[in-house]
C-alpha cells in the first residue's frame, strides 16, 4: 500500500515509434517522458497523459538512468516524475535534465501536500509542480494541459516556470516532499555557496557566509538561479532550524518578496483584468492554480482581446467580482473556503454582480446539478475532466448569449444545517441535446477537441438563447492495455472442493470436477516493479471470467480486497496424484465423491498473462483483467506443495458470470 491506497504491478506502456506521427496542421508531434518505477500506475498515467495531450508521444521510463537515455532521443516537452517512493540521486538528475533540456518542465507525483498557503505564496512560477498522490483525475489534467500550453497569459512576462527557472524553492520542496536525509549545496552566479540540510524531509540547517539558521535559508532563497550539489547528511550536523518545513518556506518566501527580492517567486492566485485590453472580463476562480493557468491560456489565445482575472479562493472571487463586473464568472463548485452554491448567493445578493452569468466546473456532478437547478445565475455545467475545444465552446456561448435579463432573488439561507444533499435532477433545457455537441467550431489549444467530447449543459430557466449541454457522466474508470510481448506472468490460486473424481486402472487421479469454494485468491506476479507496487497480503476476490469458444477460460477480472487469503486443502481426505484410501469395509466400490458432511477441498493455480488494469479517477486500482496463457494448471491438497499437473477442460458460470463448477484432466 502507498499512499493510503493499493496500487498494483503491471507491464510497461510499448514505446513509441522512433518517428512519432505529425499532428494535425502539420505540427511536429511533442513527446512526455514518465517516470515511474511501477507498471500498474505507468499504465494508467500513460493512459490519462494520451487522453489529456492526444498530441503528444507517451514514453515510459522505470528509472533516472532509463529516464535519461529515452530523453536523448525525444527531447522531451514536459518530464512527469513519480518520487514515491524517492529515487535516489534526483539533485544529480536535475542537474542534468537542466543543462540539456531548459525549456522543458515538470510534473512530480508526491506521497505529502503542499498547503494552500504556500502553494498560492509560491503559485505555479517554478520549475517543478507537484501533484499530492492519490489525486483527482481533473486536477491531474488540468496540470499537464497547464505544463503543455503555449502560456499565451502566463503569470508574469519573466517567469515560464521550466528547467531553466530551477530554483532553491523547487529544491526544498523536492527534499521535503521526498522525505530526504542529505545536505544540499548552492552556488549563484556570484560564487556565493551556501548549503541545506535535511533530516527526514525537514529543514535542519542553514548556512550561507557568516549567516546561519533561517537568516542563511532566507539569503539562499533570495539568489536567482545557481549550481547543485549535493551530498551524505553527516552524523554531526548541526540543527539550527526547529520548524516544520512547509511554515518555515512559508514564512521564508514572504520575507524574500518584502524585501523586493522576488526572483523567480512571483505567484497566480490573484491576477487582475490584462491592462491595455478592452474585450470581455472573464473571472476564473478555481483553488487549484494549474487550472487557472490552463483557462486564462486557452481563453487568451483563443481571443487575446479577453480580460482574464483568476481568484484561487471564493471569497478573492466576490472581491474581484464586485469591483471589476466580469462579463462571465468560470466557477469550481468546491473551494477551500466554501462552496460554489455560496459564491451564487452572494453574486445574486449583490446588485452590482446580479446579472453575471457563471458556468460551473466540477467533478462533483450531483452537487454541480443541484446548484445549478436552485441558482438562476448558473446558466451552464462543466464537468471536469473538460479539453480546451469544450471551454472555449462554453465560454463563447455564453459570453454571445450577454448579461441575465434580470436580477434573480438569491434562495433565502436555510435556518438550520442543511440535509445531505439529494440525488440531481434532470437539468432544464434537456432539449438542447438535439442541437450538437459545440466543438466543431472551437479553436483548440494544445490537442484537438474529440467529436465525442461532451458539450455544456445548459442549466438556466432565464430565458436566453440554447446552450449545448453535455452528458453528465460519472468519473470515469481509465484502463490501460498493455502491450503483447512480455507480459507479466500472474498465477492465481483459489480453493475448490471436489465433486467427483475418476481413477486410472492403476489407482492414480485422471479426472476432477471441482466446485469453486470460496472467492479469495492469492495472487503472485513475475514482474519485480509488480510485487514492488502493491503488498499482495492485500488480496484479491475471484471476478467475472470470459469464457472461449470450447468452453475453456479465456479472461479473468480479479479484484483487490482489503482481506488477506486464506486458502485452506483438506490433506487429510487425498493425496493428488499418488490417492490413499481407507474402505469402510472390504465389499466397498471405489467410486469417490465429496462427503456430504465433510468436503474434500483443493488448491488450484492457474498460469495468466496480465491484459489490462482498471483504475478510478484517483487512481486507485479497482480491477485487474488476466488472459489465459497455459491451459495446464496446478492442482494440490497442501498449502506449498507441487502438486500435480492438470490440463483445464471446461468451467461452468452462473448468469453473472462467476465461476461456478470445473472439470480438469491429468497431464500426460
Amino acid at each position: 500500500m502507498r499512499g493510503g491506497y493499493p496500487i498494483l504491478g503491471v507491464v510497461p506502456v510499448p514505446a513509441m515509434p522512433a518517428n512519432p506521427p505529425t499532428a494535425p496542421n502539420n505540427l511536429p508531434a511533442r513527446d512526455i517522458l514518465l517516470v515511474e518505477e511501477y507498471d500498474a500506475l505507468g499504465v494508467a498515467i500513460a493512459a490519462a497523459l494520451r487522453k489529456f495531450a492526444p498530441r503528444h508521444a507517451v514514453r515510459l521510463a522505470h528509472n533516472f538512468a532509463a529516464a535519461e537515455a529515452a530523453a536523448a532521443a525525444m527531447p522531451p516537452e514536459l518530464f512527469v516524475l513519480d518520487l514515491d517512493p524517492p529515487q535516489r540521486g534526483e539533485i544529480a538528475f536535475f542537474n542534468r535534465l537542466q543543462k540539456r533540456f531548459p525549456d522543458a518542465r515538470v510534473l512530480v507525483l508526491v506521497a505529502v501536500g503542499i498547503s494552500r498557503e504556500l502553494r498560492s505564496a509560491r503559485g505555479a512560477a517554478g520549475a517543478i509542480q507537484f501533484i499530492e498522490k492519490p489525486f483527482e483525475l481533473a486536477e491531474f489534467g488540468a496540470a499537464v494541459r497547464a505544463l503543455l500550453g503555449r502560456w499565451a497569459a502566463p503569470p508574469s512576462t519573466e517567469v515560464r516556470g521550466t528547467l531553466r527557472d530551477l530554483h532553491a524553492v523547487d529544491i526544498i520542496q523536492l527534499k521535503c516532499l521526498t522525505l530526504s536525509t542529505a545536505v544540499v549545496r548552492l552556488e549563484n552566479p556570484q560564487r556565493e555557496t551556501g548549503e541545506i540540510h535535511f533530516r527526514h524531509g525537514q529543514v535542519s540547517h542553514a548556512a550561507a557566509g557568516v549567516l546561519t539558521g533561517v537568516a542563511a535559508l532566507e539569503e539562499i532563497v533570495g539568489w536567482p538561479r545557481g549550481k547543485l550539489r549535493e551530498t551524505e547528511l553527516p552524523s554531526d550536523a548541526p540543527k539550527t532550524i526547529n520548524q516544520p518545513w512547509a511554515t518555515l518556506l512559508l514564512q521564508v518566501i514572504r520575507q524574500v518578496a518584502k524585501n523586493g527580492r522576488k526572483n523567480s517567486l512571483g505567484a497566480v492566485a490573484a491576477r487582475p483584468a490584462d491592462a491595455g485590453k478592452t474585450g470581455k472580463k472573464i473571472l476564473v476562480i478555481d483553488d487549484t492554480e494549474m487550472l487557472l493557468i490552463f483557462a486564462a491560456d486557452v481563453l487568451g489565445t483563443t481571443d487575446q482581446t479577453y480580460q482574464i482575472i483568476t481568484a484561487s479562493t471564493g471569497g478573492e472571487g466576490l472581491k474581484l467580482a464586485t469591483a471589476a463586473r466580469p462579463d462571465l464568472v468560470l466557477l469550481d463548485y468546491s473551494l477551500t473556503d466554501m462552496n460554489g452554491d455560496d459564491v451564487c448567493r452572494d453574486l445574486l445578493a449583490n446588485e452590482r454582480t446580479a446579472r453575471i452569468p457563471v458556468l460551473m466546473m466540477s467533478g462533483h456532478l450531483a452537487e454541480m446539478a443541484t446548484t445549478a437547478k436552485k441558482f438562476g445565475n448558473v446558466v451552464a455545467t462543466l464537468a471536469k475532466p473538460f479539453l480546451s475545444g469544450t471551454l472555449i465552446s462554453a465560454v463563447t456561448k455564453v459570453l454571445a448569449a450577454g448579461p441575465l435579463p434580470k436580477s434573480p432573488s438569491p434562495p433565502p439561507l436555510p435556518k438550520v444545517s442543511p440535509a445531505a444533499p439529494a440525488a440531481a435532477e434532470p437539468l432544464p433545457n434537456e432539449h438542447s441535446r438535439a442541437q450538437g455537441d459545440g466543438n466543431k467550431d472551437g479553436v483548440a489549444l494544445d490537442q484537438p477537441a474529440p467529436a465525442a467530447e461532451p458539450p455544456v449543459v445548459a442549466a438556466s430557466e432565464v430565458p436566453r438563447p440554447p446552450i449545448p449541454a453535455p452528458v453528465t457522466a460519472q468519473p470515469e474508470m481509465i484502463s490501460a492495455a498493455t502491450p503483447s510481448a512480455g507480459r507479466t506472468q500472474v498465477s492465481v490460486t483459489f480453493a475448490l472442493e471436489v465433486i467427483s473424481m475418476q481413477l486410472t486402472p492403476l489407482l492414480r487421479v485422471e479426472t476432477l470436477k471441482l466446485r469453486l469454494a470460496d472467492v479469495a485468491a492469492e495472487v503472485k506476479m513475475s514482474d519485480r516493479g509488480a510485487t514492488g507496487g502493491m503488498a499482495l497480503e492485500t488480496g484479491f476476490r475471484l471476478g467475472s471470467i470470459g469464457l472461449s469458444a470450447d468452453g475453456r477460460a479465456d479472461t479473468i477480472r480479479i479484484i483487490p480486497t482489503r482481506q488477506p487469503p486464506q486458502l485452506v486443502a483438506s490433506e487429510r481426505f487425498f493425496a493428488v496424484g499418488g490417492l490413499g484410501t481407507q474402505p469402510a469395509n472390504p465389499e466397498q466400490n471405489l467410486q469417490l465423491t465429496a462427503p456430504e458432511r465433510t468436503s474434500m477441498r483443493v488448491q488450484l493455480t492457474a498460469q495468466f498473462e496480465l491484459l489490462m488494469v482498471e483504475l478510478s479517477d484517483s487512481f486507485e486500482v479497482v480491477a485487474v483483467l488476466l488472459r489465459s496463457s497455459n491451459p495446464l494448471v496446478r492442482v494440490s491438497n497442501q498449502a506449498g506443495s507441487a502438486g500435480a499437473q492438470f490440463e483445464l477442460q471446461e468451467m461452468q458460470l452462473d448468469p453473472w458470470a462467476q465461476l461456478e463448477t470445473l472439470s480438469v484432466r491429468a497431464a500426460p
